[in-house]
């Protein structure tokens, strides 16, 4: 098979947030071992520290704050790989010379040799400030919403039917409150005013989830905070309402596809409730030059009182359930700033252009020299366990929908960190 005798390559996917980013890396790492690609994946800084002793090759970095990046960025390139990135933040960009200024650092680019961007929108912002690396940007969209198209569907199909089984009839109601609401607690800075539009915002939903569950008591709502939340923020505020839950378990996709209605404020899961064309709410009790966030917003039904998103609900349920587009135009819309909005899908131009890579330095054997670290703190609130069979069985899911039998070898480095590659036996 032609894949099969190029040299292979290396690849370093870290994942920092396991229920946003890893299913989406899992696909790229399919793709890409099919491709005769040897795959690094895990928790982050695991990642990080097997590329230190592992053959050279391509350091997918996830983008980050300019400060974490030198770090990461810095590393990659001290070791010898070449540096890609997608920056997971860079769809829904409010302030483009804030981005610029907190992740597009040109020093750092200068490192990068393929910056992949979600679309036009983001592409425009890098090189409008730095129209030197307008050669390093490709768009190519993102993973993530591939897993949205219709040929992915059954990888999520069991875990939703059994949440419906669970929930029943359900709103999902996704939070981004973290800046507030912190995972170590409420962060009630009076002199930080944009802490302090956080903080009506929260209690503006909380609220409206309140009238909901009185207006709805047979009806479930599943609150699913940002992972960088406190949970027991919400747990505590509805302690004593049965039909609310406060979940944060496996990828949004299930929760979307198994709920009944979707509610948010800016945030990309209504993007993603939309392009599962699920019907989407985008609550905005009032306007905030902070965080009004056009994109997600634009694409969902506007609700700025309670009483309207009450009356959408009883809409929805009361009736087929059918779904038809809030804008005609809006595919047109989102096409600005999702650049795979046709019948490619990102992995395939991901993987198009990383073939394009050469690794100028031999690599070198080293496996086995990893060591784990004893002082490692796994951040559970961002990557729980991840286990060979759960990786094996994603893989078997898609093998299902692309009739094919792939033999690979998934090897346990490290717990949370696993090598991929393809078998060589027929």
């Amino acid at each position: 098979m032609e894949q099969n005798q190029r040299v292979q390559k290396w690849l370093y996917l870290p994942v920092e947030t396991r229920v946003r980013e890893l299913d989406a890396k899992l696909l790229l790492a399919y793709y890409a071992v099919k491709q005769n690609y040897r795959v690094i994946i895990g928790e982050h800084t695991k990642v990080e520290r097997a590329s230190f002793v592992f053959p050279n090759g391509i350091f997918f970095s996830k983008g980050y704050p300019n400060r974490y990046r030198k770090r990461v960025v810095g590393n990659a390139k001290k070791y010898g790989h070449m540096i890609v990135e997608l920056d997971e933040e860079g769809l829904i960009i409010h302030d483009t010379t804030k981005y610029v200024k907190g992740r597009m650092c040109d020093e750092l680019l200068t490192d990068v040799t393929h910056e992949y961007c979600w679309g036009k929108f983001q592409e425009e912002t890098i090189i409008n400030s730095y129209p030197q690396f307008r050669e390093k940007c490709y768009i190519v969209g993102n993973p993530r919403f591939d897993l949205l198209k219709e040929k992915f569907n059954s990888l999520y199909k069991d875990s939703s039917d059994k949440i419906q089984e669970n929930y029943g009839d359900f709103i999902l109601i996704n939070t981004r409150f973290s800046l507030y609401n912190d995972f170590t607690g409420l962060r009630n800075n009076k002199l930080n005013p944009r802490i302090q539009d956080m903080k009506n915002l929260l209690e503006s939903f909380l609220i409206m989830i309140t009238e909901l569950a009185k207006e709805f008591p047979a009806l479930n709502i599943v609150i699913r905070p940002h992972p960088g939340e406190n949970f027991s923020t919400y747990e505590q505020q509805f302690s004593n309402y049965r039909n609310i839950h406060v979940i944060h378990e496996g990828n949004v996709i299930n929760w979307i596809l198994a709920s009944r209605i979707v509610i948010h404020n800016g945030c990309t899961t209504g993007i993603e409730a939309f392009l599962l064309r699920k019907p989407v709410i985008a609550y905005l009790p009032f306007s905030s030059g902070f965080y009004d966030v056009d994109l997600p917003n634009n694409l969902s039904v506007k609700a700025f009182s309670i009483r309207e998103i009450i009356n959408y609900v009883q809409l929805i349920t009361t009736s087929s359930g059918t779904y038809t587009p809030h804008n005609p135009t809006a595919n047109t819309y989102l096409s600005k700033f999702y650049g795979a909005m046709d019948d490619q899908f990102s992995y395939e131009k991901i993987i198009q252009l990383l073939n394009q890579l050469t690794i100028h330095n031999e690599p070198l054997n080293r496996i086995g020299s990893y060591q784990p670290d004893s002082n490692y703190l796994k951040q559970s609130y961002k990557f729980t366990t991840l286990t060979m069979e759960q990786i094996r069985s994603f893989f078997k899911k898609i093998d299902v929908i692309e009739h094919a039998n792939n033999n690979v070898i998934i090897y346990k480095i490290d717990e949370n960190l696993f090598d991929i590659s393809l078998s060589t036996e027929e």
